[in-house]
């Protein structure tokens, strides 16, 4: 009895799930002349560099909608990495928590749940009351969390973004295509995540909510990796997809599609176009010889340098061979320098067009000349002739 009970459970939590994914294809305000108010845009960006590639106005502003709780994630994984959290730490639901409305996995005030659990509950069923529990985990309030999501935004250089909320649902919370796209971009870096956003069915709470997602490239798309679906009447049908071949990190993000559908096979067109056109390009620091750098007025007439640590930038396949490099010494290097000091910088160009350039720094200290110096200088150079 209890296995049909069970298996009745799931038919059941199933074809709500479908409801609810078919309800996303009703169609948004239309004006008088018949076409819908809301703009659309996309924008495809190389995640692992954070270039973007193609955008169709994508600084058009959007609610942010359910795309604030990849803010929410980031801000996450940042305190775990700080070992402030972990993804087996035990969360009480506050009564804020229980409060919320919309997508939800029903929390019960004092209810205590996991952080792996949260997390499944956010990249698969976008549960708003999960966003809460998590913002209190890491920040103690939803307001002290909100600032700090603004705080981060500002940093990853989202200056069209604002937050009001973790969950991104209440009124104010505004974002665009290419601001959410530096987000998932910085979200992409965390391959704990994959697993969690590439799940379609789960369960959390001992099995009493079932999640499936709605972003079915999870089902289908080769190298996906993430990340999320959603849909409302203010930014209609938005997917934020994200996958890996070859090195390259593939972001898409399609905001205000009118056809459900045609969100997913506009991201796999665009995301093939761009892993089949571009290519990681990584310098080999055998490429590089750096020479000492002259300083003025230190106790050395040069300083010994270095390049940075090597990364890695995005070109064309056609511009591979076009690729050239360029090596700049400061001619105004002045003593004192500290290790770590710019002194110079490799430029490499494609087709004159500077694409990437890496810091050389100061390996070593030099003093600036004072007038003891200056003496001992010349004594040493006058007794080695």
């Amino acid at each position: 009895m209890k296995f049909f009970l069970k298996f009745f459970h799931r038919i059941i939590t199933v074809l709500v799930a479908f409801y609810f994914i078919l309800w996303e294809t009703v169609p948004a305000f239309a004006t008088d002349s018949g076409e819908t108010s809301v703009p659309y845009s996309y924008v495809l960006m190389e995640g692992t560099t954070g270039t973007l590639l193609y955008s169709d106005n994508g600084n058009v502003e959007f609610p942010a909608f359910h795309s604030a709780k990849l803010m929410t994630l980031l801000l996450l994984m940042e305190a775990i990495g700080e070992g402030e959290l972990s993804l087996d730490t035990v969360v009480k639901t506050s009564a804020n928590a229980n409060a919320q409305q919309g997508a939800q996995i029903w929390l019960n005030t004092g209810e205590e749940i996991t952080i792996d659990e949260l997390v499944k509950a956010i990249t698969v069923g976008n549960a708003n009351d999960a966003a809460v529990a998590i913002a209190e985990a890491v920040s103690g309030n939803v307001d002290d969390f909100t600032m700090l999501m603004n705080q981060r935004a500002e940093e990853l250089g989202m200056l069209s973004t604002t937050y009001v909320d973790p969950t991104g649902t209440l009124d104010g919370s505004i974002t665009t295509a290419c601001d959410i796209a530096t987000l998932a971009s910085e979200l992409s870096h965390y391959d704990e995540l994959v697993p969690y956003f590439t799940t379609w069915m789960t369960t959390v709470r001992d099995g009493k909510t079932e999640l499936v997602s709605t972003n079915r490239m999870i089902l289908s798309y080769n190298g996906i990796t993430g990340m999320k679906a959603y849909y409302s009447d203010d930014c209609l049908n938005c997917l934020i997809a994200s996958a890996e071949r070859n090195g390259l990190t593939m972001i898409c993000v399609i905001l205000g599609e009118p056809d459900e559908y045609a969100r997913f096979t506009t991201a796999r067109e665009k995301m093939n176009i761009g892993f089949a056109a571009y290519t990681l390009y990584t310098p080999k620091k055998t490429d590089i010889y750096v020479e000492p750098v002259s300083v003025s007025g230190g106790v050395s007439p040069e300083v010994n340098a270095d390049i940075r640590e090597l990364g890695s930038f995005v070109v064309r396949n056609s511009e591979l061979e076009s690729v050239e490099m360029k090596i700049e010494y400061f001619d105004d290097v002045i003593a004192p320098v500290s290790i770590g000091d710019k002194v110079g910088r490799v430029v490499f160009l494609v087709d004159d067009e500077e694409r990437y350039a890496i810091s050389i720094v100061a390996t070593e200290n030099i003093d600036r000349m004072n007038i003891l110096s200056a003496v001992f200088k010349l004594l040493r150079s006058m007794l080695t002739g």
